[in-house]
Order: C-alpha cells, then sequence, then structure tokens
C-alpha cells in the first residue's frame, strides 16, 4: 500500500492458485480479505496486472468488480500483454463488512456496489 498521484493504493502483486486447488474459492477469498484490509487502512483503490490470456483470473476480478484501466503491451517477460484492474472505493468508504458476508451455511455473499441496492452475487 502506498500513495500514487495523490491517492492511497493498494497493490496485489502475484497470485497463484496451484491446479489442484483450483476451482475452491481460494483465489476469492484470498482478494476479497486483501481488499477487506486495504479498505479498512484506507485505500481508495487496489490495482493490479493479469495476462489479457489469463480468462478465469479475468473473470474472478470482474466479479469482485474490478475494470480494466489500461492494457500494457509486451508487459511481461514472455512478451504476453497485461490489462491494469482497477477497484475503485468511494471516499466516503461504506463499511467493509457490507462487501462480504458469510451465510449460516458457509458460503460467502458479495456485495456487488455498482448494482441497484440489494443485489448480490453468491458464490
Amino acid at each position: 500500500m502506498g500513495e500514487h498521484r495523490h491517492t492511497f493504493r493498494g497493490y496485489i502483486a502475484m497470485l497463484v492458485v496451484i491446479k489442484p486447488f483450483r476451482g475452491k474459492g481460494i483465489a476469492t477469498e484470498l482478494v476479497t480479505r486483501s481488499i477487506r484490509v486495504m479498505m479498512e487502512s484506507g485505500c481508495e483503490e487496489v490495482t493490479l496486472e493479469a495476462e489479457v490470456t489469463n480468462k478465469g483470473a479475468l473473470a474472478l476480478y470482474g466479479r469482485l468488480g474490478f475494470i480494466r484501466a489500461k492494457r500494457l503491451f509486451r508487459y511481461y517477460l514472455n512478451g504476453v500483454d497485461a490489462f491494469r484492474l482497477k477497484l475503485l472505493f468511494p471516499r466516503s468508504a461504506i463499511n467493509p463488512s457490507l462487501l462480504m458476508t458469510t451465510n449460516e451455511d458457509g458460503s460467502h455473499v458479495h456485495i456487488n456496489r455498482g448494482s441497484q441496492e440489494g443485489s448480490s452475487q453468491f458464490y
């Protein structure tokens, strides 16, 4: 976390879940917890980069509200482009506990701030 262009920004540097454990919600949980800590620490946004070919990661971040801010050409050493993704928080940040709740059965409910009031996404 740090200030960049007068914005206090959180950054997710790298996230990998090894193949046998993919599809179990591990990445979602890790990113959601990271977002909550960054929000509680006063961050105004979270940023990260993901390969344009990494459909799973792009879908995950899209579900969590990240937007594609920029395409970075030949960003990685292998020559693949990246998208810079951002999740913006309002200056009067809402209570982080409203972003994610856990149901009695252990499933998570993600409150989508960009949709109509009362709308939520389950996973």
